[in-house]
């Protein structure tokens, strides 16, 4: 999946259900305080290439609870492809984590998904774009081969790295250079709205 944008990732995975990306069992964050961030509430747009669509993520606040994601790929084309995802968010200083999961893909809802939370890592660039990071799943799961995080590698013909450990020990990793260092290839996004 290393080769796509992050969130472009994402969708293909979310859509195909070939790799999912690694989950944690725990949420990031519960040793800060998990809570919605407004700073990424509004619209946010990655510009497209030549083989992909551009996507708008629309993060919509709620009173209570996760905020509700919408995931579009745009263009004029017929068929383009839209999630809902449920986030909650964490900061640690300059960065953040948003513990997101898969609601439906394309009206349809996603059943096929590993237990726990895809943990996003996030952060603000110049002229205020939104950098998103989603976790190498080449580096989480030789992360959890060498012992620097529990986790597991599921044998169920995908793979699937699931990190295991409990809340102060993933924030502690996840927020260290070792834990940085899963998060390789940001999706930059530029607010529309």
């Amino acid at each position: 999946m290393s080769r796509f944008p992050a969130i472009l990732a994402l969708a293909a995975a979310l859509i195909l259900s070939a790799c999912y990306p690694p989950v944690t069992s725990h949420q990031v964050g519960t040793t800060v305080g998990i809570k919605n961030d407004p700073a990424v509430v509004g619209v946010w747009r990655a510009p497209g290439d030549k083989e992909h669509r551009p996507t708008y993520l629309h993060f919509l606040p709620r009173l209570e609870g996760p905020m509700a994601v919408l995931m579009v790929e745009g263009g004029p084309q017929p068929d383009g492809d839209w999630n809902e995802v449920s986030v909650t968010t964490a900061r640690f200083g300059t960065f953040g984590f948003m513990n997101a999961r898969l609601i439906s893909g394309n009206g349809k809802s996603i059943e096929d998904q590993p237990e726990g939370t895809i943990p996003l890592l996030y952060r603000f660039g110049a002229k205020g774009r939104l950098l998103l990071y989603l976790p190498d799943e080449t580096a989480t799961k030789a992360a959890i081969k060498a012992g620097k995080i529990k986790g597991t590698i599921t044998d169920n013909g995908k793979g699937d790295a699931v990190i295991t450990a409990d809340g102060a020990a993933l924030d502690k990793f996840l927020s260290s250079p070792a834990g940085q260092a899963l998060y390789i290839k940001p999706t930059t996004f530029t607010r529309v709205e």
